[in-house]
C-alpha cells in the first residue's frame, strides 16, 4: 500500500486500510505521520497564539515557549507508545487478544484528520469567526476518537463496543483512582 493510498484509505476506507496497517505494522512511517501531524498542529497553534495576542506569550520567551512545545511532542511520542501498550494488555487480560505494535500503527494513522482542526481554527480566527474554528476543530477531534476506535477494534479483532470499553477503562479507573484519592484527603484533613 503507497503513501497515496494510505492516505486516501484512511479518509475514505478506513476499516481496511486500519486492519492492513495493523497487520503490516509500517512503524517508521506511523511514527512519522505522528510527528508530522503534531509538528503541524503545534505550528498552527504558536501561529493562534500570536495573532491572538495570547497572554502566555507576554510572560514566556518565544525560545521557552517552542522548547515547551518540543517537549510536548516527546511527552506525545512517550504516551502514545504507553497507551498502546496498556491497550493491548488490557485487551489481553479481558480478551485474550494482544497486538501493541498493531495498535500503535492504527493511532498514529488515525490522527491524520487531527491534522486539519489547527489550519481550519487558524482560518477561522483570520476571518473573524473563531467560533467556526472552534467547532471545525472539535469536528476533527471527533473524527480522530472515531478512527482510534476503529484502528483498535481492527488491530485486536473485537467489536466496536468491546473496543470501546478498551479504551475507556484506563479513563474510568483513573476517575476512580483520583476521586478515592481526594475522598481520601479530606477524610484525613484536621478540621
Amino acid at each position: 500500500m503507497s503513501f497515496t493510498e494510505t492516505i486516501y484509505g484512511i479518509f475514505f476506507e478506513p476499516t481496511v486500510t486500519l486492519r492492513t496497517l495493523a497487520d503490516k505494522k509500517p512503524y517508521g512511517g506511523a511514527l512519522l505521520i505522528f510527528l508530522g501531524v503534531t509538528l503541524l498542529s503545534i505550528l498552527f497553534e504558536q501561529a493562534l497564539s500570536v495573532y491572538t495576542e495570547h497572554e502566555l506569550l507576554a510572560m514566556v520567551p518565544a525560545n521557552a515557549f517552542w522548547m515547551i512545545n518540543l517537549f510536548g511532542v516527546a511527552l506525545s511520542f512517550f504516551l502514545l507508545m504507553v497507551i498502546s501498550g496498556l491497550l493491548s494488555l488490557i485487551s489481553e487480560i479481558i480478551y485474550g487478544k494482544f497486538n501493541a505494535g498493531g495498535i500503535l500503527v492504527a493511532l498514529c494513522y488515525a490522527s491524520i484528520p487531527g491534522i486539519l482542526g489547527p489550519p481550519l481554527r487558524y482560518a477561522s480566527s483570520l476571518a473573524g469567526i473563531q467560533w467556526l474554528g472552534v467547532v471545525l476543530a472539535g469536528l476533527s477531534m471527533i473524527w480522530v476518537l472515531v478512527l482510534q476506535v476503529i484502528g483498535v477494534r481492527e488491530s485486536l479483532r473485537v467489536t466496536t463496543g468491546q473496543a470501546i470499553l478498551i479504551m475507556l477503562l484506563p479513563l474510568v479507573v483513573l476517575v476512580i483512582l483520583t476521586t478515592g484519592l481526594i475522598v481520601a484527603a479530606v477524610l484525613t484533613m484536621d478540621v
